[in-house]
């Protein structure tokens, strides 16, 4: 057994001090900022220029000169304004949405925990460089590529890189990854690359692509393109044949303008912004950011939705559906970390005296539990409880909740831990020791049922085991992840 881990990452037991100041300002300066480097900034005038590049505007800027030409000054600026207006929004939108993207940026900087002359210290994530002690707990982000000097039932995880939701164990010697989570444990690491020398950074390059054309602004290019091909020629033929009649020039020079004119769309351009940047105001309230106007038709576009499982078919997220036990089985309602659901059996919800050993269950493995729920901030407007620590023991706090059964606090001041085996590959199982008020002690173990269910680990009936192992691949075949708890009260 080992004593209880303490709230803060445990400090390295070799003689390391980390850096000093000195020679962090030194790798700042050779390796530069820990950080992807932004793009550079777009000027106005590249904006500007962009939007007037759309070969629908430049029929428009064509047919505003023609009219000049002729006369029609009226028709001139009404086209012109039509140019203006469309391009502003264009432009108000790019502006307005690299704005809020480096507003998110700012507010989401991370900071890390190092050694800096032998003391811990928080920095911004941005000054970690190649070298730097790291020192990891539950629920930090990785700072930098590193590789573990001391690690204890370290998980972490890195869906953000490989798009699998299950943590991954790391021991000493063994490499973590920039961006991904903390979700277990403790450890510290010796960085080893940061910024766009990182698993993360080196990413984040292979996406700086090109903008490509949307299908609408390919579209609209193809129409603008074919517009400004037949005006011309009907115009030419138009001309020809007033000349072939004996017409004067002039006059039909002035009346194949005005046919161009006649002929452009100018209203199109301003019906196409408008309908974008109503979408792409409908997006930001539902909390999606556009930058780029033709980037809201895009999605309707799409006719093959090639997709990942973690984050886009799944939500990374776990949550408890069926419990089992001796007396009987139970299904657990509701969604997410939140606190709200039911206990039923066959569709109704359970008595208080069906529901005993499913809640005796529940607490004791919110019991043998490392994890934490952190309540909904007032500013969230989604109301989403969040998990603190390995995804699987939130979902068993979860569940003890839905359950209405005693909250962590007071279960952990009732049955006070003082001694843990924590989960590792070989054991498969994770126990811990409670004090309780009449002195004797609770043991509760949680694990993979084949490491749980074994007769030289639970005292029980070889009949009993059988049928939980039976229960256990019964499920297991129905697609569930199966977790085997236990607890019995001993003698101290």
């Amino acid at each position: 057994m080992t004593s209880p881990p303490t709230d803060a990452p445990a400090l390295p037991t070799r003689e390391a001090a980390g850096l000093t100041r000195a020679e962090a300002e030194r790798g700042l300066a050779r390796y530069g900022r820990n950080e992807v480097p932004p793009p550079p900034p777009t000027p106005l005038h590249r904006r500007v220029l962009a939007q007037l590049r759309d070969p629908l505007i430049l029929v428009l800027l064509g047919a505003a000169l023609l009219t000049i030409a002729i006369g029609d000054h009226p028709d001139a600026v009404v086209i012109t304004l039509v140019v203006v207006v469309n391009t502003t929004v264009g432009v108000a939108q790019e502006v307005r949405a690299d704005r809020a993207v480096a507003a998110l940026s700012a507010l989401s900087a991370p900071r890390a925990r190092v050694l800096r002359d032998g003391a811990p210290h928080e920095v911004p994530t941005a000054l970690v460089v190649p070298g730097d002690t790291l020192l990891l707990g539950e629920g930090d982000i990785v700072a930098a590529d590193a590789v573990l000097t001391e690690a204890s039932a370290l998980l972490t995880d890195e869906s953000m890189l490989t798009g699998e939701s299950e943590p991954v164990a790391r021991a000493v010697g063994e490499p973590v990854s920039a961006g991904t989570v903390v979700v277990r444990g403790r450890g510290v690491a010796t960085a080893t690359a940061t910024g766009p020398a990182s698993a993360f950074g080196r990413i984040a390059a292979s996406l700086d692509g090109g903008h490509e054309p949307t299908p609408l602004q390919r579209r609209l290019a193809s129409l603008g393109r074919v517009l400004a091909v037949v005006t011309l020629a009907l115009c030419l033929l138009f001309f020809a044949l007033g000349l072939l009649r004996g017409l004067p020039a002039g006059t039909m020079a002035v009346t194949a303008i005005s046919l161009a004119v006649a002929a452009v769309p100018e209203s199109l351009p301003a019906v196409v912004t408008l309908a974008l940047a109503l979408g792409a105001r409908r997006m930001a309230a539902r909390g999606a950011l556009v930058r780029r106007l033709p980037a809201v038709e895009t999605l309707g576009s799409v006719s093959v939705l090639a997709t990942d499982k973690t984050g886009t078919l799944t939500e990374g997220r776990m949550v408890v559906q069926h419990v089992w036990t001796p007396e009987g089985a139970a299904d657990i309602s509701g969604t997410g970390y939140g606190p709200h659901g039911r206990l039923l059996r066959d569709g109704r919800q359970l008595t208080p005296r069906e529901a005993h050993p499913v809640r005796e269950l529940l607490m004791a493995a919110a019991l043998c539990n490392d994890a934490g729920l952190r309540p909904p901030m007032p500013t969230d407007p989604t109301g989403a409880w969040t998990p603190v620590g390995d995804p699987m023991e939130a979902a068993l706090l979860a569940a003890t909740a839905k359950a209405h059964c005693p909250g962590r606090a007071e279960l952990d001041r009732l049955c006070r831990r003082f001694a843990e085996a924590p989960f590792d590959p070989q054991r498969k199982r994770m126990t811990t020791l409670h004090h309780l008020p009449d002195g004797n002690v609770l043991v509760c173990l949680k694990g993979a049922p084949e490491s749980v269910l074994d007769p030289t680990v639970l005292d029980a009936e070889p009949g009993l085991l059988d049928r939980a192992r039976s229960q256990a691949q019964t499920l297991a075949r129905q697609g569930f992840r199966v977790l085997a708890v236990a607890a019995a009260e001993r003698l101290w």
